[in-house]
């Protein structure tokens, strides 16, 4: 049996769990069975936190990884990597003070609280566009970040109500985004300093009620286009404020920048799930 533990990021929510030998060779298979809103426990994703020496750096740290609801791996996510965070300070993997997350797209300092996790992603930023697609009134335009993963980032004014899924999901497979799609981003902002925010996830396929990283990718297209200050409030569907800062001026040529992501995240409850006889 596999200790894991339930925990919801702004509405996003994720299953976490320290593997052993069989879990981490069957991620995939395991995320497909427990993010299963009707035969598993029912979640965005699946998150496995690996306990690390950090002599060398000075810090406590752990390594992620993070796997979506078809069992495909991607490489970060700023709701999952605070959940993740909240789940190593919380099982004692790690001290009080700043650690180091660190994932397949680099590392990440968190930091935990009674309420919320602050972490300072460090990644390479690409911008592309102005790129025309159907939007949710005709044509628009928006642009294709790259931050880790793919998100693309279409501002819309007024916010559509109801469902997004025939809005976003021609866009997440659109040639344009290269084969294998993005994650698609609506964005309204109000003023520079705030906005709000619905994400068509990919791997999900379909609204999640927040995405950390599609979040940043998003204040860093409108800080781009000169239409969102430095730090700014996102108010995401599940009608939580994700706080985004542009600590570093990006040049959006690949070369790492700072962004500070700010939010809640906590624990829902424990269990035990059985292993997977059968790894891929």
């Amino acid at each position: 049996m596999v200790r894991f533990t339930k925990l919801n990021g702004a509405g996003n929510d994720f299953v976490a769990a320290v593997p052993g030998p069989e879990l981490d060779a069957a991620g995939a298979e395991s995320a497909r069975r427990l993010c299963s809103r009707r035969e598993g426990i029912g979640v965005d994703g699946l998150i496995l936190v690996y306990p690390r020496n950090g002599r060398a750096t000075g810090r406590d740290e752990v390594r992620v990884r993070f796997f979506n609801p078809d069992g495909s791996e991607f490489s970060t996510c700023g709701n999952g990597t605070r959940c993740a965070a909240r789940f190593a300070a919380e099982r004692g993997l790690v001290g009080t003070g700043p650690f180091t997350i660190v994932t397949s797209a680099g590392e990440i300092e968190a930091t935990v609280d009674d309420l919320e996790v602050s972490l300072v992603y460090h990644l390479p930023v690409e911008r592309r566009g102005p790129i025309a697609v159907d939007g949710p009134r005709g044509p628009a335009e928006g642009w294709l970040m790259h931050i880790g993963v793919p998100h693309f980032v279409l501002p819309v004014s007024p916010m559509p109500e109801g469902a997004i899924e025939p809005i976003c999901a021609p866009i997440r497979r659109d040639s344009q985004l290269g084969p294998e799609g993005a994650n698609v981003n609506l964005i309204e902002m109000r003023g520079r300093g705030a906005g709000r925010i619905r994400t068509f996830e990919r791997g999900v396929e379909g609204e999640t009620l927040a995405c950390g990283s599609g979040s940043m990718a998003a204040i860093l297209a409108m800080w781009a286009a000169g239409q969102a200050d430095r730090e700014v409030k996102l108010e995401v569907q599940g009608d939580d404020t994700l706080t985004i800062e542009l600590v570093d001026e990006p040049a959006f040529d690949g070369t790492p920048v700072r962004v500070r992501l700010t939010g809640p995240a906590v624990s829902v409850f424990e269990g035990e799930f059985p292993g997977i006889d059968d790894p891929e």
